[in-house]
């Protein structure tokens, strides 16, 4: 019977039925039983799911059509189309995506495709590239190559051109020198010069270029040539402005400097100066590197000094005769202004020098020694003839050292270093004829001086009113210590030294013969205080002297001389003895003198001849205050019995009257010799301390008596003698 197909609940359960009445009649499985159920319910869903549009559709076809089933195998076919329906209508979505990615799959292939065609089109074009870029590097490594090879014979053809100029440039040259319109102050000529050192140079420096040596003489010749133009304009301009200048001098030819006539001598020579020197520098710079400029400068600065010592030799001449004549008999000012004049004059040389040249030279200390030199012709002749004195030699030294040289020549360096030669040179002289007469003198004035009678007058001469206190000095005291004030200022060290040594010596000899003649016509005592005084009076004054007053003395001795000859002497028989004992040889061995050194102290020989005299006379002062009690102790120790208590009286009162009477005297003579508080309380302090001594022990003999032999004896006390013997 025809089944419709409905979608409501009454079609279900009429379909239910029909299913299970077919059941009854048809075999079939539990399976497909479970199918149709499915079926059943799927086709009943109205609302109750969301279905895609498409599968609703297919449904509602379904429903619309009525099919009829009136066997299984009709059954079936319908399940199955159904089954078709439902699974088209479920996998219509994959099956349009499975066609779109189709869709999308022939078109990455139909991309592959074009990728390989490319990729292909690519790696010809990257073979075609490759092989023109290997054409076209090696093309530029050609052009590189053949631009390389250009600038190599451009710089060749450029390195010919430069040194194909220096031998062209000879023929240049050689028109130009040989030009009679050449001159040496033209603008050309020093880079004439200056262009022919660089072709002499260049040939000297490259010997192996063909004909180097032939164009290397011609060079030479030019600068021969040229150099000989450039002496001759600089020596002739040299010559002319001398001539000038002599012919500028007034009629009588006396010029003193200062004058304006002096003047015009170094005005005419500075207004050559710059231009002259502009050319000598050009020579100067070379000098070093080419003989030739070098004999040219030293033809330059010989002209130059030979033509400035023409011009102001006779004037320095004329000079040095006029202040001689000026200052006759006073050495010392004719030395100084003479000196002053002589470093003004090589200022002004020195700098006249330097207007025509950069250099200085040795040529130009001649010249300043040649005019120098003039004053020391008169010099020489002068301290040596007519200065006798030695004062007035210390004083010329003391002017040349301290006025001239320390004032002037160390101040001023190079410009006066050839007047400092010569300055130098009149010092050593004046030194060395200062030391002669210094001898001289202290042998003559101090050593064989013969006092007056005036001269020993001690201690009355300390009695006088003199204002000058230097005259109650003994004169050869007065003579050593002016000699060595003068020479310590102008001599060295080591001549000061030895001087002043044998001046020392000279005068402590002469003040001891001296104390001899006091002795005989005043006093033992007066002679050791003249001594004291004066000895004091020479270590004071020397004490300011910055050196050391001491000498090397160097002598030989003689003495195994005398030994040795006295064994040959005895030895006679052993003179021609071939063994070792041979007396002659003995002799020669033996008998050699013998080096000895001996140091001179001066000031020490002062101090020693100073200690010697105070203890001297502190000697005699305490003799002469205690000799009672000396000669009664004397007594005494030799006696075999004790000395009585009137003889221990007598002595005390001896002595003590003794003490009150010549004290005074001996106050009164060491003030009135020494005139110092200070140094007569020193001198006196031993005099009371032997006195005392004296007392002591003569306390020590009366401490064995009686008590009434002591008090008879009244010997003072030590208290008692100390003020008695209290210097003020």
């Amino acid at each position: 019977m025809p089944v419709q197909i409905i979608t409501n609940a009454a079609q279900s359960k009429l379909v239910r039925d029909k299913l299970t009445k077919w059941e009854t009649t048809t075999s079939i499985s539990q399976r497909q039983k479970d199918c149709v159920v499915d079926l059943a319910t799927w086709s009943s869903i109205d609302e109750a799911i969301d279905l895609p549009s498409s599968d609703l559709i297919s449904v509602k076809e379904a429903q619309d059509q009525s099919t009829t089933i009136n066997n299984a195998q009709q059954f079936y076919e319908w399940f199955h189309s159904v089954e078709r329906g439902m699974e088209s209508d479920q996998e219509s979505e994959y099956r349009d995506y499975i066609n779109s990615l189709k869709d999308h799959h022939g078109r990455c292939n139909s991309v592959l495709d074009g990728i390989s065609k490319a990729l292909n089109h690519l790696k010809l074009l990257g073979n075609q590239y490759r092989t023109v870029s290997h054409t076209t590097e090696a093309l530029h490594d050609s052009c590189e190559l053949l631009m390389q090879d250009q600038q190599d014979l451009e710089q060749l053809g450029t390195s010919i051109a430069q040194q194909l100029v220096y031998f062209t440039e000879h023929d240049r040259i050689g028109t130009k020198l040989n030009s009679s319109a050449i001159s040496v102050m033209g603008e050309a000529f020093v880079p004439m010069l200056i262009k022919i050192d660089e072709c002499v140079e260049f040939m000297k420096d490259h010997p192996d270029y063909k004909e180097s040596a032939v164009y290397l003489a011609k060079y030479q010749q030019c600068l021969v040539r040229a150099l000989t133009l450039l002496r001759s304009y600089i020596v002739n301009a040299i010559r002319s402005t001398a001539a000038a200048a002599i012919s500028a001098l007034p009629g009588s030819g006396i010029v003193v400097p200062g004058d304006p006539a002096f003047a015009q001598l170094y005005s005419k020579f500075q207004s050559q100066g710059p231009r002259i020197k502009a050319l000598m520098e050009q020579i100067e710079d070379r000098s070093e590197k080419n003989s030739e400029y070098l004999q040219v400068m030293q033809d330059c600065y010989t002209c130059y000094c030979y033509q400035r010592q023409a011009v102001i030799l006779p004037i320095i001449n004329q000079e040095v005769e006029r202040l001689y004549k000026l200052h006759d008999k006073d050495y010392c000012t004719f030395i100084r202004t003479s000196c002053m004049a002589l470093i003004r004059i090589c200022e002004d040389e020195y700098s006249l020098y330097h207007c025509f040249f950069s250099r200085s030279d040795l040529i130009l200390q001649g010249l300043l020694e040649s005019l120098s030199s003039q004053l020391y012709d008169y010099f020489r002749p002068m301290i040596i003839q007519q200065v006798q004195r030695f004062d007035l030699l210390a004083d010329i030294c003391s002017v040349l050292k301290n006025d001239i040289f320390d004032d002037h020549v160390n101040a001023k360096g190079e410009c006066l270093e050839a007047f400092g030669h010569l300055a130098l040179q009149m010092l050593e002289d004046a030194q060395e004829r200062l030391s002669y007469r210094t001898q001289a003198y202290i042998q003559s004035d101090i050593t064989n001086f013969q006092p007056s009678a005036g001269d020993l007058a001690y201690p009355s001469k300390l009695s006088e009113d003199l204002s000058n206190q230097y005259a109650m000095w003994y004169p050869t005291v007065r003579r050593s210590l002016i000699c060595l004030s003068k020479l310590y200022r102008c001599t060295n060290r080591s001549v000061f030294e030895s001087l002043a040594q044998e001046c020392l010596a000279a005068c402590i000899d002469s003040l001891r013969t001296a104390t001899l003649s006091i002795v005989e016509k005043s006093s033992l005592l007066d002679s050791q205080l003249f001594l004291i005084k004066h000895l004091l009076i020479i270590r004071e004054q020397i004490a300011p002297f910055d050196v050391n007053f001491t000498v090397n003395e160097v002598s030989l001795d003689f003495t195994n001389l005398k030994i040795a000859a006295s064994g040959l002497i005895t030895n006679k028989n052993r003179i021609l003895s071939l063994s070792s004992n041979n007396a002659l040889l003995e002799f020669l061995f033996q008998g050699a003198p013998q080096l000895t050194k001996k140091v001179l102290d001066s000031k020490k020989d002062v101090d020693i001849n100073l200690k010697e005299a105070c203890t001297d006379f502190i000697t005699t002062a305490a003799t002469m205050l205690s000799s009672p009690i000396h000669a009664f102790l004397a007594t005494v120790e030799t006696s075999t019995t004790s000395p009585s208590m009137e003889q221990c009286r007598n002595v005390v009162s001896e002595t003590t009257q003794r003490i009150s009477s010549k004290l005074p005297g001996i106050k009164k003579s060491m003030h009135l010799y020494l005139a110092n508080p200070d140094t007569e309380a020193i001198l006196f302090r031993p005099i009371r301390g032997q006195i005392l001594t004296q007392f002591g022990n003569l306390r020590k003999v009366i401490d064995n008596m009686e008590e009434e032999d002591k008090f008879i004896i009244n010997c003072p006390s030590p208290e008692q003698l100390t003020m008695t013997l209290a210097y003020s």
